[in-house]
């Protein structure tokens, strides 16, 4: 023990206190400590206790061998053995406090009088102030948890395990152990308690600069107490205490990663949500965007009655009616354009956010009985050149790795190719992060970026936008070419690899082409191949930089090539994946009798329906009925929003207001995760999380497949969209389940069983045993004929055969795969011209119209003032599309669209750090802020997707208003991530 002199009286302090670890290795910058401070202390804005730094350095190059150009850092309390803020403390006796037996620095926050002195005192940063009753906060490791026998929030929470806690002594001995270097912080003779490890890769590490977006807090004006209707102190601890706690597993569903997470209830009311700390692989970790949906439930904003327009379409003027009037009016106004124009001429587009329920169990039920088959998800959007590639290939959506040690943690190399995982995924990058340090394996990022994931990577490639094709292409080349590939595999589980491998040689598709295409050195393109069929297992990551392209599909199988024939599928460590795995859905089951007869759809994207509401079509779209935001997400969204203006009926439902709200004739309020129950999303690693109905949902809120079940009471359809399948158990337990056959075996009361409430999928019978990896050696795949590793008609993976090409050759195409890309790239290489005539897709489970495409040679480049590359992608980590917009926290963390741009350009056109600039690309014009950022390419710019008008904080344009229309011939996949645009300073 040590004797020190604190406030006066000398005190007998611990030789080893207790102390956060903070590994910045291992640290994404997500927030989500941020957000699990704030629901654990319940703080309001602009208040802190912890706080995630982003800090740049734009005068650096980022190359794939310099040094990462972007790093976080968290501040919080030093839990100093000579703290500055007690020392300070003029109050007497002090508010500031130092526990000798834990080393803890705390505050009474009833006898602080707020006058600032600690927090001016504090050379850390570390003291808050709560405006609102006057008092300084800061972290004293959550007292009120450890006296409950938990650790801190931030640690319990964190997806990377960035953040841990125990004894000081605990953290250097770890340190010593894994030859980690410890940051020296006592600059200021306090003696810290925290323990910061430093990065690995022992790189000069300048990263000084804050960026503007995130230094400004002008910009969060918008966040105040009073405007928020006290959502963010609810409950305060001293409220928590009067009522008893139950808490309740089940899953997120704001995104495709479905967390386990535990919902705390008081009163009937949520008031807490965490991690699951007992699941075995996620052990309580979780982003910040499951920890805000604490905010979507407890929401001024939320929609609460059924609204009908009253003035013109756009102008956003509604008045509140009935349930009862909405359905019968929405009713009658079906019918009567079903009699003019056909039942085809209803459009149905259900968001993700939704439900699978409601997805895949009760919309299209209502469309096969109404006879419309121009109904979709996301999925268009997302991954259906992923969807329609693995059916092809290896005869099911579903991926065969999970996240386990055993498997995913296992590889010896992790690639990322058009996946920015730890800003999309945070738990699942944190869990590949930690086995890439302790099993020493390698990451490689390919991306025209330096994402977050890439700050972590060993290299990073900066490849030219639509061109990972040709990267693919190349690879196998090299392994080809210098006999590097699996043999025995090839040979043994390839269907076409001869066909693939003499069209490959013949087309001449080896590096040193594909340098040119990429900008990606053909070194780097031959190393990268050699390491990949070299190494004793490498997951290959793909996301939407693959899908949203128009040659979206057959990337897509470039990759799936790729992984076979250097072994990496069918075994644990070694894989491709492509957020997210499906269960190859079957239809829910109508009689045949009920079915009208309906010509094929419009498109499978909903995007291309726009002709068809402008009445330029083979039919006419005359109503939406749509469950997410389309005003805000659609391409080529100015020609979109004129033509849901011309449409006859526009329904909308939703949880808030947003751009397509004021598009609407009739406005719906529904509900989400724990206020109707259900499944959430489905994870890539084919798990299904289920959850129960906790509480009500607020005002006249409903469920999705409420709404369709009262409206096919109306049209007659009770007897098949049956009252009963109101009750979410019921409707998965005799609709979903039993369709799908990998579902069979997992119903609700198994799945209420799980202690996480998730199951895997495929599960046939009731008793069966979950399985881990798919498509092993010497296994039968699910479903398939005795003896059938895949799948498919062969029991091969399937790249070629005379059926295959013949489907292919009617879209333009081949199945041999072809290089082409966007037109943004005309000057380098083939592109698609559609043809005029329309011709009905054979790589769909229903019929729908598409345009082919032909391909067209390298042109010569032509001028334009149009120079530089329109990238696009997910926000960070605290954003998912539209929604998290109305959570003021997410606002706080991230408030404004921006623009990533090089300072290089951004030199020449004068634009500072924090600057407006005007985006323009033949659809249109965007202003945006500027975040000079040298982890760009020098000829392109980054701007996210997910804000829009109508949003509480801080509106703004959407991003799509600069994107065109494009698709990928086999898919219908758009093209979202590459347009030619210029930029100037607004």
């Amino acid at each position: 023990m040590a004797f020190h002199q604190l406030g006066g009286a000398m005190s007998e302090m611990t030789d080893n206190p207790l102390s956060l670890l903070i590994d910045l290795e291992r640290c994404i910058g997500c927030k989500s400590c941020e957000a699990a401070c704030k629901q654990s202390n319940a703080l309001g804005p602009h208040t802190y206790r912890n706080r995630v730094m982003w800090y740049g350095e734009e005068e650096k190059e980022a190359e794939p061998f310099l040094p990462s150009i972007l790093d976080f850092l968290t501040v919080t309390c030093q839990q100093c053995e000579r703290p500055a803020c007690l020392r300070a403390c003029p109050v007497t006796p002090k508010a500031i406090s130092k526990d000798p037996e834990t080393g803890v620095v705390q505050i009474n926050e009833d006898r602080c009088t707020g006058c600032g002195e600690c927090a001016v005192a504090c050379p850390y940063g570390a003291i808050g102030y709560n405006a609102e009753k006057h008092h300084a906060v800061k972290c004293d490791l959550c007292a009120h948890r450890r006296a409950e026998g938990d650790g801190p929030a931030c640690a319990s929470v964190c997806p990377t395990t960035a953040i841990q806690f125990g004894h000081r002594d605990e953290h250097l001995a770890k340190a010593e152990e894994e030859g980690r270097t410890v940051l020296d912080t006592d600059h200021f003779l306090q003696k810290p308690a925290t323990v910061y490890f430093t990065r690995q890769d022992e790189k000069d590490r300048s990263a000084t600069a804050v960026p503007k977006l995130m230094a400004d807090d002008r910009v969060r004006k918008n966040l105040n107490a009073d405007s928020l209707h006290g959502t963010y102190d609810k409950p305060t601890r001293e409220k928590a205490e009067e009522a008893p706690a139950t808490k309740h597993k089940g899953g997120c569903n704001i995104c495709f990663n479905a967390c386990p997470i535990t919902y705390e209830l008081r009163d009937g009311q949520i008031t807490n949500i965490y991690g699951t700390k007992e699941d075995p692989i996620f052990k309580g970790r979780i982003c910040p965007k499951s920890q805000m949906t604490l905010q979507m439930y407890n929401n001024p904003d939320r929609l609460l009655k059924p609204l009908k327009r009253v003035g013109e379409r756009g102008s956003g003027t509604f008045k509140e009616i009935s349930w009862q009037q909405a359905l019968d009016e929405i009713a009658s106004k079906l019918i009567e354009l079903r009699e003019e124009f056909g039942a085809e001429s209803l459009a149905i587009q259900a968001g993700t956010r939704t439900g699978m329920l409601n997805i895949m169990g009760a919309v299209p039920m209502f469309a096969d009985l109404w006879g419309t088959p121009n109904v979709a998800a996301t999925e268009p959007f997302c991954d259906l050149g992923k969807v329609v590639s693995l059916e092809l290939t290896q005869g099911s959506t579903m991926l065969a790795n999970v996240y386990t040690p055993e498997d995913i943690g296992s590889a010896q190399m992790y690639v990322y190719i058009g996946d920015n995982q730890a800003e999309t995924r945070p738990v699942n990058f944190g869990l590949v992060n930690n086995w890439r340090l302790e099993n020493k394996a390698k990451m490689v990022v390919v991306d025209p970026r330096q994402t977050v994931t890439a700050t972590k990577a060993d290299t990073w490639l900066p490849i030219r936008p639509g061109t990972d094709m040709a990267l693919g292409l190349a690879m196998i080349h090299h392994i080809l070419s210098n006999g590097l590939e699996d043999k025995r595999f090839c040979d043994t589980w390839m269907a076409g690899f001869t066909e693939w491998r003499d069209f490959i040689f013949a087309k001449g598709y080896d590096a040193d082409w594909a340098a040119k295409i990429t900008d990606i050195s053909a070194d780097m393109i031959r190393s990268l191949a050699e390491e990949i069929a070299t190494v004793d297992g490498c997951m290959i990551f793909l996301s939407r930089g693959i899908n949203q392209h128009v040659n979206s599909a057959q990337t897509n199988r470039t990759y799936l090539f790729l992984a076979a024939i250097t072994g990496n599928y069918g075994r644990p460590g070694g894989g491709y994946f492509n957020v997210t795995s499906e269960p190859d859905w079957k239809s829910p089951v109508i009689p045949e009798n009920r079915k009208p007869a309906r010509r094929p759809a419009i498109s499978k994207n909903p995007a291309a329906w726009v002709e068809a509401m402008l009445g330029e079509d083979r039919y006419p779209i005359k109503a939406l009925i749509t469950g997410n935001n389309p005003m805000g997400q659609w391409p080529d969204l100015n020609k979109a929003r004129r033509a849901v203006k011309a449409l006859d009926l526009v329904v909308h439902m939703d949880l808030f207001r947003n751009a397509t709200s004021d598009h609407a004739d009739y406005v719906l309020p529904m509900a989400s995760g724990i206020e109707k129950g259900g499944t959430s999303r489905f994870a890539e690693d084919r798990r299904i999380v289920w959850n129960d109905k906790l509480v009500d949902p607020p005002g006249e809120a409903r469920s999705d497949h409420w709404f369709w079940i009262e409206l096919g009471k109306r049209m007659g359809f009770e007897d098949v969209l049956e009252e009963r399948f109101k009750d979410p158990r019921v409707l998965w337990d005799e609709v979903l389940r039993p369709n799908t056959p990998a579902l069979n075996g997992i119903s609700t009361e198994r799945l209420l069983a799980q202690p996480s409430r998730w199951m895997r999928m495929p599960v046939k019978n009731e008793g069966d045993v979950p399985p881990d990896t798919l498509y092993q050696e010497g296994t039968t795949a699910f479903e398939a004929p005795e003896g059938h590793r895949f799948p498919t008609p062969s029991g091969k993976l399937e790249f070629f055969n005379d059926a295959l090409e013949q489907r292919f050759a009617e879209m333009g195409l081949s199945a041999l795969p072809e290089f082409y890309t966007e037109k943004a790239s005309a000057h380098l290489a083939p592109t698609l011209q559609y043809g005029e005539d329309e011709v009905v897709s054979s790589f769909f489970h229903t019929d729908a119209f598409v345009k082919p495409g032909a391909l067209v040679e390298a042109q010569a480049p032509v001028a334009s003032e149009f120079d530089m590359e329109l990238v696009t992608g997910r926000p960070p980590a605290p954003h998912f599309h539209s929604w998290t917009h109305y959570f003021w926290q997410a606002q706080e963390m991230w408030p404004q669209m921006y623009c990533q741009i090089h300072p290089k350009k951004a030199d020449s056109l004068g634009v500072a750090d924090g600057d407006h600039v005007t985006v323009r690309t033949a659809n249109g014009a965007l202003t945006v802020r500027a975040w000079r950022y040298s982890g760009i390419r020098e000829n392109a710019i980054f701007i996210p997707i997910g804000w829009d008008e109508q949003q509480p904080y801080h509106p703004s344009e959407p991003l799509n208003q600069l994107v065109g229309l494009a698709l990928d011939p086999i898919s219908q996949q758009p093209n979202l991530k590459l347009h030619m645009c210029t930029v100037k300073k607004a």
